[in-house]
């Protein structure tokens, strides 16, 4: 054993000696650091479609100790070009730019001069329809967008998160908000983002959210084997500002929304009331881990991957759109975005269905039940609200139907039968839908955050919330009040589809009765 010790320390100390020995510059030496470096934090290679063990065997033949700078970073170049990743860069002077080279878009517009003549030709056709003046962001010298509006809608453009101070980004998208608070539908323009910063991007999202939800999740390659991963954290995005803008909203992308871009379509295509338009985002989602080689030059990968709720990989395909528009140069040069006007036509014929989701009928229930219920104690106390919602089935609702007026209604017209029949050929699925678009209630006054013993009052509940069931024209939501024991009140909050309530009931339960309901409760 002490002999194989020594046998593999004295091969250790050949490998570093060698190493130390050679040149820095030496071409074969940053060879194989620049395929070790791919080979042990590189995170998409099998997503990417890339065997990088046969690009070794394959490009070591063409580089020797006789091989230029300038052909040693063309073999680079050419080893990471099947990877199709603008986040892939290769610097000998150190700036390390992300790229959307890869993408259609980038091809029809790739130069700077006609990307500012493409977003010039969308500001003259936004100020054809009656938009008014364009309120840039503060970020020079940078332009990141701004945004402006008409009588109905509202327009954000938005090409980078990041280049101004994020307070002051804070500040500006709060005055947006204020300015946009009685337009129909809003459209987002991000089709030009280089990306950014994760915190710019959270602050948007923010805005446009009445609810906590689950968004994605996220992992970090951190090791040499292909799947050694950090383990999986999940992203969310909360409220923010003192007021948030939930409108039917188009989301405009193309190739060229890259990065942080890539994460703001996968967020906000959570949304029920976004719809993406346009060409899918270019898809390159992780942050770019920076290296150097020993001849100094700097390289940055992909070292990230990130799913969305359901679990779904949409790396080096783009985030989908849901409505797919084209962008051409000859449009642009004619003086047209006709991806714009898609967006205008598609708010018109579909306002309306949209703003229909706009309505969080959970949110509503909770803010009425703390709004009057609570506020007269019609059902008791609560200290504590449980984090997400349960899973919801109709056969839970049955207990109500001698007291639920609306319920009476569905049972005569079969409502609450088909939705129960509909329920038992797929039980399974109602956790699992539950659990992947799941999103977070906000807690507001008299509802207090959680409490632990001794502070919790004797007579408090603890409150859960259900996912809504939607039968017919009505929405239900259960609000669960345990006071423990295997006691407590289930309140049945009704919301029509203008989000006003309908009425509400509660019955008493015990679990451990030979009848859990008491249907003489409130």
């Amino acid at each position: 054993m002490k002999l194989a010790v020594l046998i593999l320390l004295s091969c250790l100390g050949q490998r570093v000696g060698l190493a130390q020995s050679t040149p820095k510059t030496d071409p074969e030496r940053n060879f194989e650091e620049f395929w070790h470096l791919f080979n042990r934090y590189y995170a998409h290679f099998e997503n990417r479609g890339v065997d990088w063990k046969q690009h070794y065997q394959r490009f070591k033949p063409l580089v020797t100790e006789k091989t230029t700078d300038d052909q040693l970073l063309a073999v680079f170049n050419d080893m990471v070009a099947p990877l199709k990743d603008g986040h892939i860069v290769i610097s000998p002077t150190g700036d390390l730019p992300a790229s959307a080279k890869y993408a259609r878009f980038h091809h029809e517009f790739p130069t700077k001069e006609l990307q500012a003549q493409f977003h010039q030709v969308t500001l003259d056709a936004l100020k054809k329809k009656g938009f008014g003046a364009f309120t840039k962001f503060r970020s020079e010298p940078y332009q990141i967008g701004g945004y402006c509006r008409s009588s109905d809608y509202g327009y954000l453009q938005l090409n980078g998160f990041g280049g101004m101070p994020l307070a002051v980004f804070a500040q500006q998208l709060d005055e947006m908000v204020l300015d946009f608070a009685d337009v129909k539908a809003l459209i987002i323009d991000i089709r030009i983002n280089g990306g950014g910063s994760p915190a710019y991007l959270n602050a948007l999202a923010g805005r446009l959210t009445q609810v906590k939800r689950l968004v994605g999740y996220g992992r970090t390659r951190i090791g040499k084997r292909n799947r050694d991963y950090s383990s999986w954290t999940a992203y969310h995005i909360t409220p923010q500002g003192p007021k948030q803008l939930i409108k039917p909203t188009v989301l405009l992308t193309s190739g060229s929304t890259i990065s942080a871009g890539d994460h703001c379509a996968l967020y906000l295509k959570e949304l029920p009331y976004v719809k993406l338009m346009g060409e899918n985002s270019n898809g390159i989602f992780s942050g770019m881990l920076g290296k150097t080689l020993p001849n100094g030059w700097e390289i940055s990968l992909s070292n990230g991957q990130t799913v969305n709720s359901k679990r779904i990989s949409y790396e080096g395909k783009g985030v989908p759109v849901d409505v797919v528009a084209i962008h051409h140069r000859e449009d642009m040069l004619r003086g047209t975005d006709p991806v714009l006007q898609n967006a205008f036509n598609f708010l018109q014929r579909n306002q309306d269905s949209l703003h229909q989701q706009t309505l969080c009928y959970e949110q509503i229930a909770l803010n009425y039940y703390a709004d009057s219920l609570l506020i007269h104690k019609t059902y008791g106390d609560i200290t504590a609200y449980s984090t997400g919602l349960v899973e919801e089935d109709a056969s839970l609702l049955a207990p109500f139907a001698q007291k639920c007026y609306s319920l009476q209604s569905a049972t005569r017209s079969e409502g609450v039968q088909k939705r129960i029949k509909a329920e038992q050929v797929a039980d399974s699925a109602f956790y699992t839908q539950n659990v992947q678009r799941r999103f977070y209630v906000h807690l507001q006054p008299p509802i207090r955050s959680r409490r632990r013993w001794p502070f919790v009052k004797r007579n408090a509940r603890r409150l859960t919330v259900a996912h809504h069931i939607t039968i017919e024209n009505r929405h239900y939501v259960r609000l669960h009040l345990s006071r423990g024991g295997w006691k407590g009140e289930t309140v049945l909050v009704v919301v029509d589809n203008g989000g006003r309530i309908v009425e509400h009931c509660a019955l008493s339960y015990n679990y451990l009765s030979s009848q859990f309901y008491d249907s003489s409760a409130q």
